[in-house]
């Protein structure tokens, strides 16, 4: 009687455990369009570059005018206007002219620049669209395992029901109902564990969507697709269109910008200036004439050793920092690609002989196990060995389909470029 209640509390427990996320499909295609309008990461990169390009006039600008008011040649024993020739109110205006091409150099710095977080951005939204069709065929990968389970829980109920019978009857043996009821707690813990995997996932993707709570609804179906790859062609799309790439190049020339603008740092800077000088009627009833002044001023870029050959010299490490980081993320690129292309293709024979021949045949054999087992033809433990095979053969299974999808998205996130993704809908072996 204990048993009993045993075996009908863990189908209760497994009845419980139900996807509560049924409400609604979740399309890829809707959940790729929702995390690039809403995922806030995505949009602070936008802000970033957007900002970025407002920085170019300003870099580009002249200092502001300098204002002047002054009075000039005041005797202090009087203090007073009328008294001396010299004495006069002035205003004065000046404006400082950056050597010929600093300015434009500079203008050119911060487009490349701010053309560089813009292509960081793009190349955000493609890890973005990386992370969440991850999370999608995670999500999918769970669910198939739930209903891998579910087809062992019945196969293991039939099993009990017939040890149950064989043994009322004098042909069975009490442990194998115990070893029955074993495997059905089993099936339970493993149940609950990807119940809690599948929470952590759908809050995970509830987060890529910018939404903040997990999200609901089941995932569609995925039958993976034909799908021949070309690693050399492959690989010369990452390097021509990989937005990482085209960042770092863009940094190299800005990296180049900034060196010539510290080497016009040589140069002076010019600053014209002019002076309107008014002067009052004097004591003795002349009115001397207004005077104007006009100068022109340079800067001495003396301090070579201490601050022109040292920005210089930071400027060309600089630029040779960037050219070997874009070499780096060249050589990391091409090796991710040759990497993702043989664990697809590796993935694709191995769900194709899993499809047509491993689980087909893993089918048959329970079958006919359950069939000579209640006749006395076969023993418990190979019929129960077998039962444990084919739920390790259907996870199996769909964790390489899940695998495959990943690798192909992160392909895609390294090409930049999109490829023929296996289609959603159907699939997969009764």
């Amino acid at each position: 009687m204990k048993n009993l209640l045993k075996i009908a509390a863990a189908c209760v427990i497994l009845a419980a455990s139900l996807p509560a996320y049924a409400q609604e499909t979740l399309k890829l295609s809707d959940l790729l369009g929702e995390a690039r309008a809403k995922n806030p990461a995505l949009s602070a990169m936008q802000y970033k570059y957007e900002a970025a390009w407002e920085r170019v006039p300003q870099v580009g600008a002249l200092p502001d005018p300098m204002l002047e008011f002054g009075i000039q040649n005041l005797p202090v024993n009087s203090f007073s206007f009328n008294r001396d020739e010299m004495t006069s109110k002035m205003i004065g205006l000046s404006q400082t002219f950056p050597f010929f091409g600093k300015r434009g150099l500079k203008r050119e710095a911060a487009s490349y620049e701010a053309a560089a977080l813009e292509q960081e951005h793009h190349d955000m939204d493609l890890v973005l669209e990386k992370d969440v069709k991850t999370a999608y065929f995670d999500l999918y990968l769970l669910k198939k395992s739930r209903e891998a389970l579910e087809k062992t829980a019945s196969l293991l109920d039939n099993l009990l029901k017939i040890t149950q019978s064989r043994y009322s009857v004098g042909l069975g043996n009490f442990k194998d109902i115990i070893k029955t009821q074993v495997q059905q707690s089993l099936l339970v813990d493993k149940r609950l564990a990807l119940e809690r995997d599948e929470r952590t996932k759908r809050a995970e993707l509830g987060a890529l969507l910018g939404r903040g709570e997990p999200v609901a609804g089941e995932v569609e179906d995925v039958k993976p697709a034909v799908l021949t790859l070309d690693e050399k062609a492959l690989s010369e799309s990452a390097v021509a269109n990989r937005p990482a790439l085209k960042a770092a190049s863009l940094r190299i020339k800005k990296g180049a910008a900034m060196l010539e603008t510290a080497e016009k740092e040589y140069y002076p800077d010019f600053t014209i200036s002019a002076q309107y000088m008014e002067r009052d009627r004097q004591d003795t009833g002349v009115k001397p004439s207004d005077m104007v002044s006009a100068v022109v001023s340079v800067n001495l870029p003396i301090w070579r050793k201490s601050r022109l050959a040292p920005g210089v010299m930071e400027a060309s490490l600089l630029k040779d920092a960037a050219e070997q980081e874009l070499g780096a993320k060249v050589n990391e690129i091409k090796a991710q690609v040759e990497s993702l292309v043989e664990q697809v293709n590796k993935d694709g024979s191995t769900i194709k002989l899993y499809r047509e021949v491993i689980i087909p045949q893993a089918g048959e054999d329970i079958n006919a196990g359950l069939a000579g087992y209640e006749a006395g033809k076969v023993q418990y433990m190979d019929l129960l060995d077998s039962i444990r095979t084919f739920l390790d053969y259907q996870t199996e299974y769909y964790n390489r389909i899940a695998g495959r999808e990943k690798a192909i998205a992160e392909l895609e996130a390294v090409t930049g470029k999109e490829l023929m993704a296996g289609p959603t809908g159907g699939g997969g072996p009764e």
